[in-house]
């Protein structure tokens, strides 16, 4: 009680400047400055970010499996295209689908470019099997993107940009009915559009990596694949 009573003048007059003190030395402790707290904000982050991409992968899981009603034989077509086949799928109304078995039916290159179908094909169907993951670009696990970005690297030169929002700005806009060989195409399968992108191979066929089956061979008339369907861009001319 004395020792209050003979501080009390001083608390009055220094309290609150001393309060103000300490305040100020907290906040600074707790600025992002500090390096422990900046990570902790970044982490929080990616992981929100990876929590919401598991949630709506779970649910295009789902409803793709359910709704997969046109499946495709993977093991005939890569029996059909191979390299030792000499031959690459190329779209119906150009070419039958007895004609396409002739080694002779279709050209390995394409325009000016010199564009190898083959060599694309190949490459895509070195990667069927791989598992899908969210965020990969290896043969170790890859999502949609990440797996047209290494398809066009390999076996084009080209180095497509990462994500599906910026693949779909790439080239030039093609129509359904005119979809070639190599074209991009995307759909709208989370309610963000575009959200998924694959490679048109011919014969309403696409490869991409699936949710589901990992990198695989789809039809676009699959009910799932059908009304998803948003757009195609055509990256080599």
């Amino acid at each position: 009680m004395i020792l209050a009573y003979h501080f009390k003048p001083l608390l009055s007059r220094w309290g609150f400047s001393f309060f103000v003190l300490i305040g100020t030395l907290l906040l600074a402790g707790c600025s992002s400055s500090s390096p422990r707290f900046a990570s902790g904000k970044t982490d929080d982050k990616q992981y929100q970010k990876r929590k919401s991409a598991i949630r709506f992968s779970s649910k295009v899981k789902e409803e793709e499996m359910r709704e997969d009603d046109r499946k495709v034989n993977v093991k005939e077509v890569k029996a059909r295209f191979s390299s030792a086949k000499n031959v690459v799928p190329v779209e119906k109304k150009n070419i039958s689908k007895d004609d396409i078995k002739r080694p002779d039916a279709v050209p390995t290159t394409t325009g000016s470019t010199g564009f190898e179908r083959q060599k694309m094909m190949d490459a895509i169907l070195a990667w069927m099997g791989t598992p899908y993951d969210y965020g990969g670009e290896s043969k170790s696990g890859t999502d949609c993107s990440g797996f047209t970005m290494q398809i066009f690297k390999e076996s084009a030169g080209m180095d497509l940009p990462r994500t599906t929002e910026e693949q779909v700005k790439l080239g030039n806009a093609v129509a359904k009915d005119d979809l070639k060989f190599g074209d991009l195409i995307f759909f709208n399968t989370t309610g963000e559009n575009p959200s998924h992108v694959g490679i048109y191979i011919g014969d309403d066929m696409f490869a991409h990596a699936s949710v589901s089956f990992g990198v695989t061979l789809s039809s676009m008339y699959s009910s799932y694949y059908k009304k998803r369907y948003t757009e195609a861009r055509r990256v080599i001319q």
